[in-house]
């Protein structure tokens, strides 16, 4: 099936995740990253009472349940912060070790929670204010950031790793021509994949220019100025694509780590008062103020991440591969969405999965089609008019602009 206009260039975008990288062989992963900051001799010379460290060390050493995700550990060491202060298990002002008493005999109080608090008492003699702990989190946060930077870098030095960097830049080409050229008017997956294997012929280092000429042959079939691609990762991929790193790259050295803004405030409304029926607008409904210096907003404009990047309503198609789709970035989608009035127009958008090692190939396809489906549901909800948001799903199935398709990775890479 082809999406294309004989008489027009098809107009894409395409959003890349972390799982691109993966694919492609690269170790980028924060449990990676994790295995191997704590594989070293010392963590971190220039901060060892790093708060992140010790919370990402003990959450490794008892196996906590997704306890190498970063941004979600954010957003609980903030809440349980909070709610130390809240419980005033932890009081501006008082020593460390009357802080540890009391810790150590209140009740009630988690082994998590307990964690926080032991983690952040490292840092000081007294108990700071919540806000200037917030603070210490945010700098300490930073570190954290330049290591995963140096990491990334570290994987992909050409003199340092130069097969791992031969194959991983042959496997990118490989995945962005496969994405960018699947179900034009020229390329079924069939013939696609046949043209991609037939290039990579040429992929010894010795060959890389050949190698490239033809990737770049097939690509010729649609024009790049026609794709714009935004990648949540911190890699450069195809300089002559129009492409933005929206948490920043390795190249310019301003990565960043952070929390969906909506959920950050969603998490820090509280409920004052004894009503039963507080709603937005009730006085007894009232909103914590949130830390929103923790925020992927908040982030991108303190780093100066903003660019001319422009999604444009008459795209044609959006291709989304290697992304989980979590909760973290809805917020990022529904501004895609919007952009290009899902419900009104006529955008196709195609989800792209892929098998990989340590989970069963049906489990991983009924696990993402299940992340497609909240996605689009969770877009609905967000409509003016509820009765479009419910029908949504339905609509764009029976319009035919949704679609699901695995990118067969091993047929792919099959000469790489």
């Amino acid at each position: 099936m082809s999406f294309s206009n004989e008489n027009q260039s098809l107009k894409q975008l395409i959003v890349l995740g972390n799982g691109f990288d993966l694919a492609c062989g690269l170790k980028s992963t924060y449990s990676d990253f994790f295995d191997y900051i704590y594989g070293q001799k010392t963590v971190n010379n220039t901060n060892p009472n790093n708060f992140w460290y010790e919370i990402f060390k003990n959450y490794k050493q008892n196996s906590i349940e997704n306890w190498a995700d970063i941004e979600e550990q954010i957003l609980v060491q903030l809440k349980n912060i909070a709610s130390l202060y809240n419980n005033r298990l932890l009081i501006e002002g008082k020593g460390n070790s009357e802080t540890s008493s009391l810790l150590h005999n209140g009740y009630n109080i988690d082994n998590n929670h307990y964690l926080t608090a032991e983690s952040l008492l490292l840092n000081s003699y007294k108990v700071k204010s919540e806000k200037e702990s917030q603070n210490i989190l945010k700098n300490q946060l930073s570190i954290l950031e330049k290591d995963f930077l140096e990491y990334l870098k570290i994987q992909i030095n050409e003199t340092i790793h130069p097969n791992l960097f031969h194959n991983y830049y042959l496997k990118t080409l490989i995945m962005l021509c496969y994405i960018q050229c699947l179900n034009t008017k020229k390329y079924n997956k069939s013939n696609l994949i046949f043209e991609i294997q037939s290039s990579s012929m040429y992929s010894s280092a010795l060959q890389k220019d050949k190698f490239k000429s033809e990737i770049n042959n097939i690509q010729s079939e649609v024009n790049n100025n026609e794709t714009i691609c935004l990648s949540f990762n911190y890699t450069k991929v195809m300089k002559n694509l129009n492409i933005r790193n929206i948490h920043g790259d390795l190249d310019n050295g301003n990565i960043i780590f952070g929390i969906d803004y909506d959920k950050l405030n969603k998490n820090f409304e509280i409920n004052e008062g004894n009503s039963t029926n507080n709603k937005a607008g009730n006085d007894e409904y009232k909103l914590k103020k949130s830390p929103i210096e923790f925020s992927k907003s908040y982030r991108v404009l303190e780093n100066g991440l903003t660019s001319t990047f422009d999604i444009s309503s008459d795209i044609d198609i959006i291709k989304i591969y290697g992304h989980g789709l979590g909760k973290a970035d809805y917020s990022y989608y529904q501004s895609i969405l919007d952009s290009v009035d899902l419900y009104h127009g006529k955008t196709k958008v195609m989800f792209f999965w892929s098998d990989y090692e340590g989970k069963e190939k049906e489990q991983i396809h009924k696990d993402f089609v299940k992340g497609v489906t909240n996605l689009i549901e969770e877009y609905g909800t967000t409509f003016t008019n509820k009765d479009h948001g419910r029908n949504l799903f339905t609509k764009l199935l029976l319009e035919n602009r949704l679609t699901i398709e695995e990118i067969p990775v091993n047929a792919l890479f099959l000469n790489v």
